[in-house]
């Protein structure tokens, strides 16, 4: 797969753009490793690779050729992790976990149980399978936001760090989706626990309802946007899904001192 990824991307760039295609390789090289193995530290690496040759490829090519590039590298890990939730028979919905000690990334959690609990002191970056846990409340698996490096783009595009920085600081995302050509807008509401977020304009084949357990780059780098600026856990409620728009249904359910 990753071989014809390549062959893909050397045909449609120019030589100029090689160092891009060669970044990708590494990072999907990486990413898979690093998933057969459960080596989380190897996935985080991986989709920094990958995200970082997108970049490259996104400042000098065509609309066309910046979103072909984003789905052949960064889905089918969207895809083998949709799998290894079924494997693990994880039906429930994701926790977003914003950045804190032991995880400077934050985390997306896929609990075991609807009626799940959650020790943030047990888990570090290296930290995927949850199962060596004293109650299966607290089971499950723990991934890396696949959406962390595009959220990166919106905080060095707005020049500023979203923690703390609430809600209004996520919709910044517009900006960055546009260059990229993977949506139009992003708009945040708030009524008291509950969020609601519109993303209009979005290449709606790369959402699905699946997104509410395992989210695509997209929806993963909006939600975990959130989690940071509120600094609290995030879970998703609903997805719907239209012609050109996702609709985000999601609740807070308190900061990192609650779950510790």
């Amino acid at each position: 797969m990753i071989f014809k990824v390549l062959t893909i991307l050397l045909n449609l760039m120019k030589s100029k753009h090689i160092a891009g295609a060669i970044l990708i390789t590494i990072g999907s090289v990486l990413t898979f490793k690093g998933a057969v193995d459960g080596n989380q530290s190897m996935i985080n690496a991986g989709i920094g690779g990958v995200f970082l040759g997108v970049v490259v490829l996104t400042f000098s090519t065509s609309d066309y050729i910046k979103y072909d590039a984003f789905k052949a590298v960064v889905l089918p890990y969207v895809e083998l992790s949709r799998n290894l939730a079924n494997v693990l028979e994880l039906k429930n919905k994701a926790v977003y976990i914003p950045p804190y000690s032991n995880l400077p990334e934050g985390g997306v959690f896929i609990p075991l149980h609807e009626d799940f609990d959650l020790d943030l002191a047990k888990l570090d970056r290296n930290t995927m399978f949850i199962t060596d846990v004293g109650r299966e409340k607290e089971m499950g698996l723990l991934l890396t936001p696949l959406g962390k490096e595009l959220m990166k783009m919106y905080e060095s595009y707005s020049e500023m760090d979203f923690t703390n920085a609430g809600l209004y600081a996520v919709e910044n995302a517009s900006a960055v989706l546009r260059s990229l050509g993977l949506a139009k807008s992003v708009t945040v509401e708030e009524s008291e626990d509950r969020i609601k977020v519109y993303v209009d304009g979005v290449r709606t084949n790369t959402c699905s309802k699946t997104c509410e357990q395992i989210a695509c780059p997209i929806c993963s780098s909006i939600l975990l946007s959130i989690a940071k600026s509120l600094q609290e856990l995030i879970v998703v409620e609903e997805f719907k899904i239209g012609d050109g728009f996702v609709e985000i249904s999601a609740r807070r359910i308190g900061g990192i001192e609650r779950w510790m």
